[in-house]
């Protein structure tokens, strides 16, 4: 993996893995991403969706007509469908992650029982001996449908020796928090990351203050954390460091779906659909040192609840009996979200701490070796030479704190050619473009100490975010293709392959996140009733990090080194699928 000029800076400041509060909630900057913009990409991501039938299929089928998954593939396809029909889909899903790395090693899995689709169909076709009219009816359908699946876990250890320490992030995430600020923080409780460090004394102010002093309520304060060394690192180097995560929740769709039959040759559809958002991600990090800081651990917990609505429109052709072409046009999801964050840091020490003879030591000579974005001199003379000893067990909680916020996924374009083989079967093609540049959050309100007398809020300002959105994602193609054989009368034999391409663009990403997904099934089907029966492997790569850095080494060619530890994961999931339907 290159680390090198992956990342732009305004990425780089986001400060933990799974939500960044930026310092402009207290320095008043406008531009810093809060870090919502992780969500935008999370929730505009979905999986192939569907029946068993089309599942096998790789999901492809825009062009295909008459299945119940069409409510949402492409809602003409149900002008194809001439007998209403219930349906119901099933499924147990295998997910498995392994952690590597220089000096890094683990896996974890887990197994989880989904309902992928469930609905009716309710048909109104009508014979082409009626009337004369071209008009031959249509169906209604109302589904629900799984698109999104976020049930993973992960577990590693970090024996890599890498020699910073989520200590630095703290200090990064002090910086532009007055002393005023940080001292309510520790009086009264931890409403921001950095303020946990401070109620346990893991972090100091440089120029330290009372009350009294003008500078006390100036937002432009200065902190380092208490293992810094003339590198910027930990005197008290970690050996060890494991992080266990837990993510759980999916995306569902309530699709309401009408397709209409003219002629036998034009179909035409509309959708709304109406999604729902159920994630949360829970995490346990810890570092180890052998003297000193023995154990610092952080336990995170995040989760996302929310509402959308969406609107589409398809259309299907079929020239000849052989032949037919498919198109369709998804707006984006319009949503209105809510996340809770909350945390707990825990910390074992045994040492003694004298702020002048630690400046001294390491501020001298106009280099800090702290956080220092402005390249101020900061050595303090006048640091208070008093000794202080620090030991035992102490833990700082971090109060849940609620965003709200609208949030605008991608739109969407797809089309599909589908060729008949007879009656013997068929082979199908999607291709769908995805345009990630419709992504927007907005409207965000931050919730502190929320239902209490002490109850703040504090409008958000999201253009860092929808800044990133902007400048490091590209709109996608995503491939789907599937074919069906007919083994006898009642009996067909199924399989597909589809590529969901990964939208963030290759120089601000450190793996190709792509995901491939292989499958197959079998059909059984008469005249009223039918059952199928898929599996889907599917498997991508991706990265973890216990936290984040701005501050970076920067080698003599001028090169960015991203230190803090990055983690290359492989994920795998096995799902196995059962779809049945009764027609009426």
């Amino acid at each position: 993996m290159n680390t090198k000029d992956l990342i732009k800076p305004i990425l780089l400041i986001a400060l933990s893995l799974f939500l960044s509060f930026s310092v402009s909630a207290q320095s008043g900057a406008d531009f810093y991403p809060v870090g919502y913009y992780r969500d935008a990409v999370r929730f505009s991501q979905q999986n192939p969706t569907g029946s068993a039938r089309i599942r096998a299929l790789g999901g492809a089928g825009v062009s295909l007509g008459g299945d119940v998954s069409h409510a949402m593939l492409n809602p003409a396809g149900l002008g194809f469908m001439r007998k209403s029909e219930y349906h119901l889909s099933a499924g147990v899903g295998l997910t498995n992650s392994s952690a590597s790395g220089e000096g890094i090693s683990g896996d974890a899995g887990q197994t989880r029982f989904f309902l992928p689709q469930l609905g009716a169909v309710f048909s109104s076709s009508k014979s082409s001996n009626g009337d004369g009219s071209k008009w031959r009816g249509g169906a209604f359908a109302i589904t629900l449908n799984r698109i999104a699946d976020f049930n993973s876990d992960v577990s590693y250890t970090d024996r890599s020796g890498n020699p910073t320490s989520i200590l630095n992030s703290f200090e990064e995430s002090a910086y532009g928090s007055s002393q005023a600020f940080m001292d309510v923080e520790k009086r009264f409780g931890a409403s921001s990351f950095g303020g946990m460090a401070y109620e346990l004394d893991l972090i100091k102010p440089i120029f330290y203050t009372d009350a009294n002093d003008p500078s006390y309520q100036d937002p432009n304060a200065y902190y380092y954390n208490i293992g810094r060394d003339a590198d910027g690192f930990t005197t008290s180097r970690i050996t060890q460091r494991s992080q266990m995560i837990e993510t759980r929740g999916g995306q569902y769709e309530a699709a309401f779906a009408y397709g209409g039959n003219f002629d036998d040759k034009l179909y035409l559809g509309a959708k709304m659909g109406v999604q729902n958002v159920s994630y949360s991600k829970n995490s346990q990090y810890v570092e180890l040192r052998d003297s000193e800081l023995t154990y610092l651990g952080l336990g995170e917990s995040f989760s996302t609840t929310g509402w959308g609505i969406n609107f589409q429109a398809g259309l299907i052709w079929r020239p000849i009996d052989a032949i037919r072409v498919g198109a369709t046009f998804t707006s984006p999801t319009w949503y209105a979200l809510n996340d809770y964050y909350s945390a707990s840091l825990q910390r074992t020490a045994d040492y003694t701490w004298n702020d002048s003879t630690y400046q001294a030591n390491h501020f001298k000579d106009g280099q800090s070796y702290v956080y220092n974005p402005d390249g101020l001199d900061l050595y303090n003379p006048n640091a208070v030479n008093d000794t202080q000893r620090y030991s035992g067990t102490r833990v700082s909680n971090h109060s849940e704190i609620r965003t709200r916020y609208n949030m605008n996924t991608p739109w969407k374009a797809s089309g599909g050619i589908s060729g008949f083989l007879g009656k013997k079967g068929f082979i199908t093609l999607d291709v769908e473009y995805v345009g990630y540049s419709a992504m927007k959050i907005s409207n965000g309100t931050t919730y502190y100490f929320e239902n209490t007398i002490n109850e703040e809020r504090i409008e958000e300002n999201f253009a860092g975010d929808n800044y990133i959105l902007g400048e490091e994602y590209r709109n996608t193609i995503n491939l789907r293709v599937g074919g069906e054989y007919r083994l006898s009368r009642n009996f067909m034999l199924r399989a597909g392959y589809a590529y969901y391409q990964d939208p963030t663009k290759e120089e601000y990403r450190f793996v190709d996140q792509s995901r491939s997904f292989y499958s197959g099934g079998l059909g059984y089907r008469n005249n009223n009733f039918y059952a199928d029966f898929a599996v889907i492997y599917s498997q991508w790569k991706s990265t973890e990090s216990p936290y984040q850095l701005e501050d970076n080494f920067v080698d003599g060619d001028g090169n960015t080194i991203l230190i803090y530890p990055i983690i290359d994961m492989d994920y795998s999931r096995t799902e196995f699928q059962l779809s049945v339907g009764k027609r009426f």
